[in-house]
């Protein structure tokens, strides 16, 4: 809407030009036409009196040529001449007493009419009236004052003839102009449209159609010429880049995309054909080993030369792309499955000799794995993911080469591959903290936020915690984890304590952490070197945790009750304990499991449970949490049932720090109910 608006007030060059000149006109052309008609009009004028006043010299030169008494006929007489001229329309001799020497007969002016002009049209009567001093003796008496009436109409009538022609003039002048104004506008922006429909086409994507401008205004050319040179920048510009985006920037090798297209173009073939392809996903050994201890220099160099070493070993009509940080495919088309496996046997062997980087010796290796065409997938996505399990079964087996089968349990080998890649994610930081808030619905205010853990793979993306929680169970690895995710989180959660009283975290411990005794001490002292307030830190511990042991539990759980650490239980409800059985243990807080929350209405089956147990946990002295509320309802509901806290994408999802910090400044409970 916005470019139409734009588009609606603009002008063409065109129209500024005839406007610029047409206003320049309309104001030049009347001061123009003034000044030529004024100067006309004032030397009319000019010309018109000294003309009047020549003709009266000579009148009253021949009036009074005789130095003897005038006659008063013959001075009459020469007055009536004077008159036959047309020019003069009255005549008149007086003298100081007012008397009158005329031609009355011939004229029908009276002498009562006279009055003098100082300029032509002086007094709109069409005469112009002069008088000049004389001394003329007729029959005894002395004229002093000789007066002239002269016809204007010589000097108006040429005036208006002037004014006409001018006009006209003019007229066609401001024609012409216009006329030739816009043959020359017109010449300048025709190419100008041209190079305009050439930039839209090239702007659309159209970039090879030459341009060519037929013109003599060299500025226009000069235009079109570069204008030509952009058009070839860009198609320049479009191959680079179009190369950089599907080749890889440090080996050259195709990248990700362009192998896919590669694999789509293989599968056309071979459909055609009845033929079958390869598809190879390779994943050095060690390579992670060198990066860390010799740095990404090193690295880039490593995988230079692996990619020159894997692309020497194939043909020229099969392909090697680098599809991520350490892996590579390769595409073989045309072989069996049999043929492929020893193809990957000798891209595998071409890795295995050392070689030299910045004085360094080193060997990599590979772990392969094969999918092909069309027995184990018919697109490309399916043969990168089957190629992918066998890889990881080849790396699992301790092989340098698998070849994708049925039997193999892709979610085995996807386990298999993120507990490989977990202990990488622990020591490089991708596990990071998120954090969701708390309400106490009492006081309607943020009481406190459970820290949770998100896996940020490099390859795959956040990995959530059902996932990958129970593979560092298996690995050994929770306790690790644990203490890593807390410890770069507390300085910062340290923050919120010193800003919002009767703030809490809440941190998950596993039944491996419960069962870690250096738990405690490790905690501890990751809060004695921020600051962090032990009575502010809660763990939350499963139910089915505690139960697994309970004499243990019940004495670990008192060293952390004695260190002023608050003890939670997570996931109440999908137990069999009973909450006599738990009073036993050092338990500040009872939390409902959200199985039970989520929906939850007076008339649904959960209703009584969540109601006794809401009643029964104070009772006993312990206070009551609800997670996933989702719905204001559920929130209703569970503040008429006096559940102390909630938590829950109703309130908040989890929270990167800065975006919780926010979310507790910008709170406000009314706009949630």
């Amino acid at each position: 809407m916005v470019g139409q608006a734009d588009k609606r007030k603009s002008f063409s060059m065109t129209s500024h030009v005839m406007l610029g000149v047409l206003l320049i006109h309309l104001v030049l052309l009347p001061i123009l036409y003034t000044t030529i008609i004024n100067i006309y009009e004032k030397n009319s004028e000019e010309q018109f009196i000294g003309h009047v006043r020549e003709i009266t010299g000579m009148l009253v030169d021949v009036i009074s040529a005789e130095e003897e008494i005038i006659d008063a006929n013959k001075t009459i007489l020469l007055m009536e001449y004077a008159l036959l001229s047309g020019e003069v329309l009255y005549i008149e001799l007086s003298d100081d007493y007012d008397v009158h020497l005329t031609p009355k007969d011939s004229m029908s002016i009276l002498p009562d009419d006279f009055i003098e002009d100082d300029h032509i049209g002086h007094h709109d009567d069409g005469i112009y009236f002069i008088s000049v001093p004389a001394n003329i003796q007729i029959g005894g008496i002395a004229f002093t004052t000789f007066k002239l009436g002269f016809d204007e109409a010589v000097v108006t009538e040429r005036l208006a003839l002037v004014k006409k022609s001018s006009l006209a003039i003019l007229g066609m002048y401001f024609v012409s102009i216009m006329v030739l104004l816009g043959y020359f506008t017109n010449v300048i922006t025709k190419p100008l449209r041209t190079l305009r429909e050439w930039s839209r086409a090239v702007a659309e994507g159209e970039t090879t159609t030459e341009v060519t401008l037929a013109t003599r205004i060299s500025e226009v050319k000069n235009l079109a010429v570069d204008l030509e040179d952009m058009r070839l920048s860009l198609v320049d510009l479009a191959e680079r880049m179009h190369y950089k985006a599907m080749h890889d920037e440090l080996t050259g090798l195709p990248n990700r995309s362009l192998n896919d297209d590669r694999i789509s173009g293989a599968i056309m073939r071979a459909g055609r054909e009845d033929d079958s392809f390869a598809v190879c996903l390779l994943d050095l050994d060690r390579f992670k080993d060198i990066n860390d201890t010799l740095g990404h220099g090193v690295g880039d160099e490593v995988l230079r030369i692996v990619a020159e070493r894997l692309n020497s070993g194939i043909r020229d009509t099969d392909t090697i792309a680098r599809i991520g940080g350490d892996e590579f495919c390769a595409i073989i088309e045309g072989v069996e499955r049999v043929v492929a496996e020893k193809l990957a046997i000798k891209l595998a062997g071409l890795l295995e000799p050392p070689f030299q980087v910045n004085g360094h010796t080193l060997q990599v290796g590979t772990s392969i794995g094969i999918a092909m065409y069309p027995e184990d997938g018919a697109t490309p996505e399916l043969l990168i993911q089957h190629a992918d399990v066998a890889m990881y079964e080849a790396k699992y087996q301790g092989l340098k080469v698998a070849s994708y089968h049925e039997d193999m349990d892709k979610h085995r080998f996807e386990d298999l591959q993120l507990s490989v890649e977990m202990r990488e994610g622990i020591r490089s930081g991708q596990f990071e903290a998120v954090f969701q808030p708390k309400v106490d619905l009492r006081t309607g205010h943020p009481c406190g936020c459970e820290l949770l853990t998100r896996w940020k793979h490099p390859r795959i993306g956040v990995i959530s915690p059902d996932k990958f929680i129970p593979l560092a169970e298996r690995e050994n690895l929770i306790g690790e984890m644990t203490k890593l995710v807390f410890d770069k989180a507390a300085a910062q959660l340290k923050q919120l304590l010193d800003v919002h009283e009767d703030f809490q975290v809440s941190i998950n411990v596993s039944p491996l952490n419960l069962l870690d005794a250096s738990l405690l001490d490790d905690l501890e002292i990751i809060m004695q070197d921020c600051g962090f307030d032990a009575t502010r830190l809660v763990i939350e511990v499963t139910e089915n945790a505690i139960m697994t042991n309970p004499l243990r539990s019940a004495r670990v759980l008192q060293k952390f009750a004695d260190a002023g650490i608050r003890i939670s239980v997570d996931d109440f409800g999908t137990g069999y304990s009973s909450l006599a059985y738990l009073q036993k243990f050092p338990i500040n807080e009872l939390k409902i499991d959200k199985s039970f929350i989520i929906g939850l209405h007076k008339d649904s089956q959960n209703y009584p449970i969540v109601n006794a147990t809401i009643a029964m946990a104070h009772d006993l002295g312990m206070s009551v949490i609800a997670e996933g509320v989702e719905e204001i309802q559920v929130m209703e509901l569970l503040d008429k049932l006096k559940c102390n806290r909630i938590q829950g994408y109703y309130l908040s999802e989890p929270l990167h720090f800065p975006e919780l910090k926010e979310w507790l400044n910008n709170f406000d409970i009314s706009d949630y109910r």
